[in-house]
Order: structure tokens, then sequence, then C-alpha cells
């Protein structure tokens, strides 16, 4: 392919083959996992495509004239507090046209990480499609690591569960979660130390004081299922909108957030009764998908959620040595 295979800066001329291209990718991703809710080809798409076109940079693949593939990367912004630039390309940043998929996906990085070269852009983050093996498999050879999945579950279904406990679920009103202040502050802990140890890592500075995330919890959006031995409080699934862009003004989806289960109780199946308690409360309120995000590094969250959902993307990121951009210029 490497013959014909022309490529070149994408402009507004090629605004409604970049809206087609990632809208076929998305019906591809979708052909794979039916809890994606349908989407219409020229309204979100086009509105993202075009102001992506608008403000960030991107090429566009030809073969014999016609529209194989294309890549865009948003405007930059910063990344940390020492002047550090990066940018990120969507999920309907990218469309791949037939076979050959990698082959394109590698060109057009090429010609686009060119110029982010010259911009001094020391992080770049993709998002592929989950089943878009090929397009995924060509960013781990060029050194991107996964740090980020989106999972996906449709409400028509139960999960299946295997628990012996003696527990009753609930969801909470403010009123009754203000009563369990302390509880819901003692598994948040639990959580946060959890992230901070191995082989996670994570450093979790945004999730302190701890004490403030409780007001998150009785926001009027955010809805809690709990779980109790008897009258003991002993873990909590919250919902709340999902600020996956897909799902922004969906009114038959939501999110989750985090699962908290009481130590002792763990490895009894009590997480996947609560989680089936919430999505059957949330089926009754007209909810038809649930949208995940959670850290790949994670073992606890991938063996929980992506147990009970289906992954539909992977963000990726590429970190660059701010002394290897640039060009040297001849003395």
């Amino acid at each position: 392919m490497n013959g014909n295979l022309e490529i070149r800066p994408l402009n507004e001329s090629d605004l409604q083959a970049a809206v087609d291209m990632a809208w076929e990718n998305y019906m591809l991703e979708r052909s794979y996992n039916s809890a994606l809710q349908e989407l219409e080809r020229n309204n979100f798409l086009y509105q993202e495509i075009e102001r992506l076109i608008q403000k960030g940079i991107g090429c566009i693949a030809l073969k014999e004239g016609n529209p194989v593939g294309f890549l865009r990367f948003g405007e930059l912004s910063d990344i940390n507090n020492h002047g550090g630039k990066g940018a990120t390309s969507p999920l309907w940043g990218y469309g791949i046209r037939g076979s050959n998929r990698g082959e394109i996906i590698g060109k057009l990085f090429q010609a686009v990480a060119a110029t982010s070269c010259e911009r001094y852009e020391e992080s770049l983050r993709v998002n592929v499609y989950a089943h878009d093996l090929e397009v995924l498999k060509m960013y781990i050879m060029s050194s991107f690591a996964m740090d980020v999945t989106d999972v996906i579950r449709g409400t028509e279904e139960e999960v299946a569960i295997n628990s012996a406990e003696l527990i009753t679920f609930k969801e909470l009103t403010k009123a009754e979660l203000l009563a369990y202040k302390e509880e819901v502050l003692n598994l948040y802990r639990e959580l946060i130390n959890h992230l901070r140890q191995s082989p996670v890592f994570y450093h979790c500075s945004y999730f302190l004081p701890i004490e403030k995330r409780f007001d998150d919890f009785i926001s009027d959006d955010m809805r809690i299922f709990a779980a109790f031995d008897k009258d003991k409080f002993i873990g909590m699934i919250d919902s709340e909108p999902s600020d996956v862009t897909f799902a922004i003004g969906d009114r038959e989806s939501t999110g989750m957030g985090d699962v908290f289960v009481n130590t002792a109780y763990r490895g009894k199946g009590i997480a996947a009764e609560l989680l089936n308690f919430a999505i059957g409360r949330l089926r009754e309120s007209g909810i038809k998908r649930i949208y995940v995000t959670h850290g790949t590094i994670n073992p606890t969250a991938r063996g929980f959620w992506d147990k009970y959902f289906s992954n539909y993307s992977y963000t990726m990121t590429r970190e660059i040595d701010p002394d290897m951009l640039g060009v040297i210029e001849r003395v």
C-alpha cells in the first residue's frame, strides 16, 4: 500500500469524509458491543470533528484519491506545572477503512507526530476502540502505554450472583447517607489506601482530603446503593450522570463510579449482589445502559468491572522527553 497511499493535512474540505469514517468505526465497535447507543452520523460526530479540525492538528490518508483513514488531535493543553504541553485524540478523532488498518494508522501517526514534535508536545493521548486490534497493536508497538478503559453494560440482564450471605440492599436518601457519614468515609479511605499501594501506585492527591469527597456523595445528581449486614453498613456503590461524551444528553444512560465493600466482607460475592441491586433500581428509572471508566493498572477494578461490563475503548499515552523534541539546527 505504501506506493499509492497519500498522506496530507486534514482540512475543512475533508470534514464529511472524516465524519463518515468515524461513524463507520463506531458502528464497527457497536457490532461487538450492542449496549452502545445509536449514534447519528451527522449530529454529534459532525459537531465534534468540526471542532477538532478548527483547533487541532491531523492528517488524512488517501488511496487512489479516496479517503481511507484520518487521525486528528485536539488543541494543546497544559499537562503539568512546568509548562509542559500535550494533546489528545478522542475516540472520534480517527477512522480507518478497509484492510491494513495498522499500516494506515501508523502512517497517519508518523505524519501527525512530526507536527507534534514541532509544537513541543510532551504527552500524546489516543483513544482507540477496544476491538480495533490492529490499531491498538500499532500504538503499543509505538511505545504507547494503556492506562484507562471505558466499559458499558445494558440494564436488561441481571448480574449472575452466587452469595450465601444474608445481606440486605437499599437505595439511601440523602438524610440516611448523612447518618452513615463515618462508615462511608472509612470505606473510601480503604479504597484510597488500596490505590496507593502495589501494584497500582496512584498518587491520589486529587482525592484528598478524603472528607471533602463526602460532599460529592450527597450531591443531587448522585444515587447511593448500600449493602447491610443486619443494621451494619458494609458497602456501597454510586451512580451519577456519565461524563462520557457519547452519553451527555442521553437520558437513558448513567455512569457508575466506585464500589466499596468492607474488608471483612470481601470475596463473598456481595459486590456483585450490590451491583445487581443497583442495576435493577436504575432499570426501573428508565436507564438502559451504564458507563464506567477505570484504570487498567488496577487489577481489582479489572477483575470486577471487566467481568460484568464490556470494554469498548482504551486510552493510551506516550510521554516524550522534552530534550527529544524540536529540530537540531546547524551551527
